[in-house]
């Protein structure tokens, strides 16, 4: 088997010893989603949106990020429900687009998660320094941080060991936590702002009318809200920026960037989908409920926060400062702090503190899944024998330890030189491989809904179907979504570079750069930046044009068999004997010969036509007959929103009678 090409193996599937466990419900499913979105984005690094682009430019960047975020999402639901297989994310541009691009997405999903989940557990780690006495307590020493990041890490990589029914149990009630803490910060906020919490103290400034957005674009921060004299060159650092709209523009877009890290997390249901008990009832649900995270909530919490902080407050962090050794500080502890309530900052900190460490597990989860997808679709089967088997409770043990152990990535920021930099350049390359991740899944979609549109004009099956909106779903105004999609991701692909390439070129020519970061600190971050859609190039031409050699998937070759599935415990293997497995043709011609053959009682009609009125008359009767044997796959599915709205909702936080009844 060593010999064989990856594209000419069997899935992973065909084997039922390397299946994954289709266990996890609708309220597990959405844990996992919300707590890979809800990490340490919105909670503590969301400061330094408010340094760059204001109080009002924070949380309206929010909204931009997370509306690039739900149309990609919402793109992506559609096709999930239709193919809801493990590793969801890969097989889709494997199977419609390219599989160098299914390729390029295993491999860049799993390298951009392993380095967040680094990234993560460094901030888990370094926050714990906070919860020591005083309100900006000193980092741990370098031993005790080391010690503290590998608890993390054997933690994380436990909890993960023991299956994912017990992982998925565990993120439900993370994510209700998280649920929680958004509505507790927001309280918070509210109270300190009307002035509940006693009088301000500190460096708060009240009028936030007219601080709404920056005098410009500072890269070592604003001192004061007056602090308006800004210049592009010979002139001190601290008065080095770009004044003006033009400014406040550069920064809101640059804002815009930095909150994607914190919006990406939802298409981690696509690589659950796999372990999904019903997926095709409830992925769609769980997917729609998970991107309203980032689209709704960050922008309210952000803009509560923003109430109370001001962008010139120096105890917020600053992307292209120089640093101290110590990070800035969550927006909503300096608001906690300015107030008669400061002793609550802790609590915050150690709430925090499980939003970023939980957020690093559920990296890994996502990581592991997407090697295991990747050494057995792609990989040799040297490979693919160790990192994509599982056990016999159906877990990638392999995959799990070798991602875990680079989470001991984490440990280069230790250093008292290198401050914040490690963490911003691994979250920078996260940035850039999802969006990447994100452009591919949005082509895919063009190609899935050409694929369609072909089935639909041979009358086979269609997007308007009835069947198809309650049975699978359809994402509606297509292809716009898409198109935003791949705008807004190439728009953050491209300008993450930009403000430190600007930062960089202009350096030389400034009278002082001591209170501005180093030229070294600029340059990773043009590297974390640009690396990871560079390594997706790489992936995808290496795979395509090099070795193995692909080619793009044909609409000709996309039959009906690749959209609806039968029973998914039959395709991967779960219930070998069982009887209704759909049959995936391998093309139109076949198709008609097999309902030529099949259909004796037609054989005098057709030996009395003409070739060429036989062959029509077949191929008209063969998609008849493969309309009616989609209608009876769709039949036997449940309906997807047999409820309300609202209902379908609020049972993917509380798993009702329903739907415990139906998955049993």
């Amino acid at each position: 088997m060593s010999d064989i090409r990856p594209l000419d193996r069997k899935p992973y599937y065909v084997d039922h010893f390397e299946h994954l466990h289709r266990v996890l419900g609708r309220p597990q499913l959405t844990g996992i989603g919300i707590s890979g979105c809800v990490g340490v984005g919105i909670f503590v690094t969301s400061g330094s949106l408010i340094t760059t682009s204001g109080s009002l430019g924070g949380p309206l960047s929010y909204l931009v990020a997370g509306i690039i975020a739900a149309c990609v999402l919402y793109t992506l639901t559609e096709m999930v429900a239709c193919r809801p297989l493990t590793g969801a994310l890969i097989d889709l541009p494997h199977k419609f687009l390219d599989p160098a691009a299914g390729f390029a997405v295993a491999a860049s999903y799993s390298l951009g998660n392993i380095l967040s989940m680094a990234c993560l557990t460094a901030y888990s780690a370094e926050l714990t320094a906070l919860m020591k006495s005083g309100n900006r307590p000193a980092r741990h020493s370098p031993g005790v941080e080391v010690g503290i990041t590998v608890a993390f890490i054997a933690l994380t990589t436990l909890t993960h060991c023991f299956g994912v029914k017990l992982y998925g149990t565990i993120e439900r009630v993370v994510a209700a936590f998280k649920l929680c803490l958004f509505i507790l910060v927001c309280i918070l906020m509210l109270v300190i702002n009307v002035g509940a919490a006693g009088r301000r103290t500190g460096s708060y400034r009240g009028n936030y009318t007219t601080m709404a957005f920056p005098p410009g674009f500072k890269p070592t921060g604003f001192n004061a809200s007056s602090d308006d004299l800004l210049h592009g060159k010979d002139t001190a650092d601290t008065q080095f920026g770009i004044p003006g709209s033009g400014g406040r523009v550069f920064g809101f877009l640059t804002s815009v960037t930095l909150a994607m890290f914190s919006c990406f997390g939802g298409e981690t249901i696509a690589m659950t989908a796999g372990e999904a008990k019903d997926a095709f009832r409830d992925v769609p649900v769980v997917m729609s409920f998970v991107y309203i995270i980032p689209l709704s909530l960050y922008p309210l919490v952000l803009i509560s926060a923003g109430a109370n902080v001001n962008y010139a407050d120096s105890d917020l962090p600053v992307m292209w400062a120089q640093g101290n050794g110590s990070g800035g500080l969550s927006p909503f502890v300096v608001a906690v702090q300015t107030s008669a309530i400061a002793g609550v900052a802790k609590a915050l900190h150690l709430f925090f503190i499980i939003s970023a460490y939980t957020a690093a597990n559920t990296e890994l989860y996502v990581a592991s899944r997407s090697v295991f997808m990747l050494a057995q679709t792609y990989l040799p089967r040297t490979v693919a024998d160790i990192f994509g088997r599982t056990n016999n409770g159906h877990t990638p043990l392999s995959a799990i330890l070798l991602c875990s152990m680079f989470g001991f990535v984490s440990l280069a920021g230790l250093s008292r030189q290198a401050y914040d930099q490690p963490r911003q350049t691994l979250s920078a390359f996260f940035t850039g491989s999802i969006a990447c991740v994100y452009i591919c899944e949005c082509v895919t979609f063009l190609k899935f809904k050409a694929g369609l549109k072909r089935l639909e004009e041979r009358k086979i099956l269609s997007r308007n179907d009835p069947l198809y909106i309650s049975r699978m779903f359809k994402s509606r105004w297509q292809p716009l979504p898409a198109y935003i999609g791949i705008v807004g991701c190439t728009f953050v692909v491209i300008w993450s570079g930009i403000p430190p390439l600007y930062i960089l070129g202009a350096r030389g020519g400034l009278t002082s750069t001591k209170h501005l970061k180093s030229s070294v600190g600029l340059a990773c971050d043009v590297l974390g930046a640009y690396s990871g859609p560079f390594l997706f190039a790489v992936f995808y031409l290496t795979y395509k044009y090099i070795t193995p050699r692909s080619f793009s998937v044909k609409l000709d070759d996309l039959t009906p068999g690749d959209y609806v599935l039968g029973d998914l415990a039959v395709i991967e293997g779960e219930d070998p004997i069982a009887s209704d497995a759909v049959v995936e043709p391998d093309g139109y011609q076949l198709e008609a010969q097999r309902w030529s053959t099949a259909s004796p009682k037609y054989a005098s009609a057709e030996f009395e036509m003409s070739p060429d009125l036989q062959e029509e008359y077949e191929m008209q009767r063969g998609n008849e007959e493969e309309r009616q044997r989609i209608e009876e796959v769709l039949l036997r599915r449940p309906e997807r929103l047999e409820r309300a709205l609202w209902r379908e909702l609020w049972s993917c936080v509380v798993a009702d009678k329903q739907a415990r009844s139906t998955s049993e």
